[in-house]
Order: C-alpha cells, then sequence, then structure tokens
C-alpha cells in the first residue's frame, strides 16, 4: 500500500477508572484512586516522553445515571474537572497538547473564552477545547432544566456559542500590544475590539479582558456523530474524535468527514479525523488475553446489564441473553446516550454477531481488542495508511498501568514505522498538528 506522508496523530483519553468498567478492580492497579492528581501527572508525563500529540479529558456534568445500588459499584460516580485539571498538567508537562471538555448548554461564553484562553497562555499554546452540547435530561437537572434542549436548539446555541468565543479572542490584535515602557503605551488603542455580539441566543458586549491565546485559538475539538453533529464538525471542527464498529464505516466517515469539510469551503486536511480505538495489549497476544479476561471476570452482571439498559433506554429483560442481537427499536427521543453512539453499539454487535449477552458484557470500551503489541501496531498501521482515520484517541481500558504498557511496548513498533514522532517540530499544539494560526478578524479589514 502507498505510504501516507508524516506520522499518525495521537491522543490519549484519560478517563478516571479507565475505560473498561472492571479494571479499576484489578488488584495492583491504582486506578481506583479517581482524584489522584499523581495518577493523571504520570500518565500525561509517559504520553509526552512517548511524543504523543494530546491528553484528552472528557466529562459529564453528572453522575452515570444509574440506580445507586449499581453506581456505588463502578467507577464511574466521580471524576477531576477537566479544566482545572488541565491547568495543573500545563505545569508539569511542556510540549503535548491539553484539551479540555466544555459544555455550550451550560456554560457562557464569556467565561469559556476566558478560561479556555487562559488554559493557552498558562501552557504557552498548547490548549485545546472539546467542544460538546451535553445530551442527557440529567445533566440538565444540574443546570436548573427539567430536560436537556432538542438537538437542534443545542447545536444552534453551540455555533453561536463558539462564534462568539473566537470574537471574544480577538479582541487584542497580534500585534496590539505594544509594552513601551519608555513612553507608557501598553497596548495600541486602535488594536483593541469591542465585540458587541447581540444574537438569538446571547449578547455579549466584551471586550475580553485577555490578551489574544498563542495559537489565535486554541485548538477546536468535536466528537459529534449524529447529522448535526458531523455538519458542526465540519464546519468548526480542527480534531475530530470518531466511533466506528468496523475500519469500512470508519471509512465512510472519514470520507463523510472531509467531504463536508470541502463543501463548508475549508481544507479538508485542517481537519484532523481521530479513530476511537481501546487497546489491551501485551508482549504476546496470550498476555493480552489473559489480561482482558482479568477485567472481564471483575464485571458485575447487574452493573452490566442496567448500564446497557441506561445507554439504550429500554427494557432488556425481553431479550434472550444468548441470542444473536436482533433488531432493537430505539426510544424516538435518545436517553442515556447519543444516538450515534446507540446505534454504533448495534451495528458493531451486528459486524461482529454477537449474542445480547456479549453486546450487554461489552459495554466497556469502544473498538476493544487484546492484541499483542506487534499485533496492535498492524492493526493502527492499516487503519492509518487506508485512510479510515488521521491518527488515533486511545482510550486505555486500565489506567495508569494499561497506559505504561502502551508507551513501553507498542510505541516503539510504532515509531520504527514512521507512524508515531521522533520529536515535537514546535511549541504549539497547532504546530505539532500542523494546523494553520487562525486569522485575527479586525486584522484583515
Amino acid at each position: 500500500m502507498a505510504r501516507r506522508e508524516g506520522p499518525a496523530v495521537w491522543a490519549l483519553f484519560l478517563w478516571p477508572g479507565g475505560h473498561h468498567h472492571g479494571a479499576w478492580r484489578l488488584p495492583d492497579s491504582t486506578g481506583a484512586d479517581l482524584m489522584s492528581f499523581e495518577n493523571y501527572k504520570r500518565m500525561a508525563q509517559e504520553a509526552e516522553a512517548a511524543k504523543l500529540d494530546i491528553i484528552f479529558l472528557g466529562d459529564r456534568l453528572d453522575a452515570w445515571p444509574l440506580p445507586n445500588e449499581y453506581l456505588a459499584k463502578t467507577a464511574r460516580g466521580a471524576r477531576l474537572e477537566t479544566i482545572t485539571t488541565i491547568a495543573a498538567l500545563a505545569a508539569v508537562t511542556e510540549r503535548i497538547g491539553l484539551v479540555a471538555t466544555a459544555s455550550t448548554t451550560f456554560s457562557e461564553p464569556f467565561n469559556l473564552a476566558r478560561m479556555i484562553g487562559g488554559l493557552d497562555h498558562i501552557s504557552h499554546g498548547r490548549a485545546g477545547w472539546n467542544v460538546v452540547t451535553s445530551y442527557t435530561d440529567d445533566q440538565a437537572q444540574n443546570y436548573g432544566l427539567d430536560h436537556i434542549p432538542a438537538r437542534p436548539e443545542r447545536y444552534a446555541r453551540a455555533q453561536e456559542f463558539l462564534d462568539v468565543v473566537k470574537g471574544l479572542w480577538d479582541t487584542f490584535e497580534d500585534d496590539a500590544v505594544l509594552r513601551d515602557k519608555e513612553n507608557g503605551q501598553f497596548f495600541d488603542p486602535k488594536k483593541f475590539h469591542k465585540l458587541d455580539h447581540k444574537g438569538e441566543h446571547f449578547q455579549v458586549a466584551g471586550p475580553l479582558n485577555m490578551e489574544r491565546p498563542p495559537q489565535g485559538y486554541p485548538v477546536i475539538c468535536q466528537a459529534g456523530a449524529s447529522a448535526d453533529g458531523i455538519a458542526f464538525a465540519a464546519k468548526n471542527g480542527e480534531v475530530l474524535f470518531s466511533v466506528n464498529s468496523s475500519i469500512e464505516r470508519a471509512r465512510d466517515y472519514y470520507k463523510k468527514i472531509k467531504a463536508g469539510a470541502d463543501a463548508a469551503g475549508r481544507d479538508p486536511d485542517s481537519i484532523k479525523v481521530l479513530a476511537s480505538i481501546n487497546p489491551v495489549v501485551g508482549r504476546t497476544e496470550a498476555d493480552a488475553e489473559a489480561k482482558y479476561q482479568k477485567m472481564q471476570d471483575l464485571l458485575d452482571d447487574d452493573v452490566s446489564r442496567h448500564f446497557a439498559e441506561m445507554y439504550f433506554g429500554i427494557d432488556l429483560a425481553q431479550y434472550d441473553l444468548d441470542a444473536p442481537v436482533p433488531e432493537i427499536e430505539l426510544p424516538e427521543v435518545a436517553h442515556g446516550m447519543p444516538r450515534a453512539h446507540q446505534e454504533y453499539m448495534l451495528t458493531r454487535a451486528r459486524d461482529q454477531n454477537l449474542t445480547m449477552r456479549e453486546l450487554v458484557q461489552g459495554f466497556n470500551g469502544t473498538n476493544i481488542y487484546p492484541k499483542s503489541a506487534e499485533a496492535a501496531a498492524d492493526e493502527f498501521e492499516e487503519w492509518y495508511e487506508t485512510e479510515a482515520c488521521d491518527g488515533f484517541i486511545l482510550q486505555i481500558s486500565d489506567v495508569p498501568e494499561g497506559v505504561s504498557d502502551f508507551c513501553d511496548h507498542v510505541v516503539p513498533i510504532l515509531r520504527k514505522r514512521g507512524l508515531v514522532r521522533e520529536d515535537y517540530v514546535g511549541t504549539t499544539m497547532r504546530e505539532n498538528l500542523g494546523l494553520a494560526f487562525p486569522k485575527n478578524r479586525y486584522a484583515e479589514k
């Protein structure tokens, strides 16, 4: 096959307790300490030493919506807030990109412009923002609402929200700040702008009381997979996190995003599509299989079933657990998880000919597979070289130990194949990902 130019993009998705629901129970794991910043620090520094590109922190604005008796048996009820954690990680890393998740449905543009812009200054240009709209009533009820707004409304608000935030980041033109001590001129007043935004969802005067972020705009990340989410991502996203149940579906999604970017007047290469993969690796396949089976053995059957029912918003008692997954009619209004994630799990089950029991037990990661380090590298190479993605978002099953396994055993093989960089090429995330520096809107006039 023809080789693609340059290495893949590698993001490490840090989730407290790991991405496998049983992993926190492993006897030798420290992943059960969900509030341990030392664990986050260890993983971020190992990823940076391996020359990975991004540390990514996902978030929810609620506990997982399981009955307390089942939630209490998981490591899903607590987590550190993402923006403060990323700020702390900025102080203990130097070159790796740092992405925090923040919701446009339950925030205000001025606040987030300051916080995410501040992260970019603190990290010297390594910040990114994962733009989400949130999706459950449980989260809405923590912000004074009975129900989550409908998806079209959420995405319309998100678009205006992002436009306002970028406008605020443009308050100071790039060369506005003079710091001329001799003449007592801190900045050029002609290059300092008030936004005066009045829209359907927001009225924001500005100006932002912060110099323009080092990257112009922190890198905009997005993970929407619905029709609205894909359209939003194609128009705005720079790093997209995709979830697909097979390499063929991933290639279709990749083409759809690139075509959408082109239709929106953007260079398709300005969007990096990252495939979600959950590797369980060992020195040999037998080692990986044994590790995976240990985690599977630690799953609680009742928790798995209730989690699956929460995920789909349906009662699974009507199905034969040992029969193949049938056609399942999902509720008209998505519950528990976004509709795209629900459809991902069902298409994955059908692609892999899973039984209902295997589907229920499979709620512990995306594209999870136990493989030797060499076989895992082969899989990554095939996905990248056949344009199923531009890189990967790694959802490690067991943390922090699994991060060490990946960096120690898989990364050296990938580096020999040219799929992981030898070193960072710049000091900012934009430079290392090959993304253009955005022009200030006022400087273009």
